[in-house]
């Protein structure tokens, strides 16, 4: 499977953009999932512990700030996007315990992007071994391949980003 063929960059961010909303969506949803268990219902009751993106999605750092970030890296022939979503809303003071409930809260994110980036490394292995097994479909599982790629670059980046101790990022709950 040919993967460092180049697509056109319209095309590769239609491969690119709903990667990275589902990796976004996947770490707001464990952030409030995670809230849910810990006793803080905050989320729960503004609708955000679900995996439908409407609720996550912010205009500026889901949309607009992707796309721009793509275009304007794809012009300096180095392809590359990135955003956020909506942060979801926590009352640490409602988690059962405090200190370790904020830890639990704030890793969940970052844990999901990392165990995303694995998921999408075993897909593209399978695919990979599909694509030995039936070269009919090896077009089609190259992009599906591309997808993972991206996949796993996404979360990882999302993954140590979130790690950095900055307010308001997860990483500055855990230090």
């Amino acid at each position: 499977v040919r993967l460092g063929h180049p697509m056109p960059d319209l095309r590769e961010f239609v491969l690119v953009a709903p990667v990275l909303l589902f990796s976004f969506v996947a770490h707001e949803y464990a952030h409030a999932r995670t809230a849910l268990w810990q006793g803080d219902d905050t989320a729960y009751l503004l609708g955000r512990v679900t995996l439908n993106p409407l609720p996550h999605i912010d205009p500026w750092m889901t949309i607009l700030f992707p796309a721009i970030l793509w275009m304007l890296s794809s012009a300096a022939g180095m392809p590359f996007t990135f955003g956020g979503a909506k942060p979801v809303p926590v009352v640490p003071r409602k988690y059962r315990k405090y200190v370790q409930g904020d830890l639990i809260v704030s890793s969940a994110g970052v844990i999901t992007n990392l165990l995303l980036a694995l998921v999408c490394s075993a897909i593209f292995v399978a695919l990979s071994l599909l694509a030995g097994v039936a070269p009919g479909l090896a077009d089609g599982l190259a992009i599906l391949q591309r997808m993972m790629m991206w996949g796993i670059w996404l979360n990882l980046v999302l993954c140590f980003f979130n790690l950095m101790p900055i307010p308001p990022l997860d990483g500055s709950h855990l230090l």
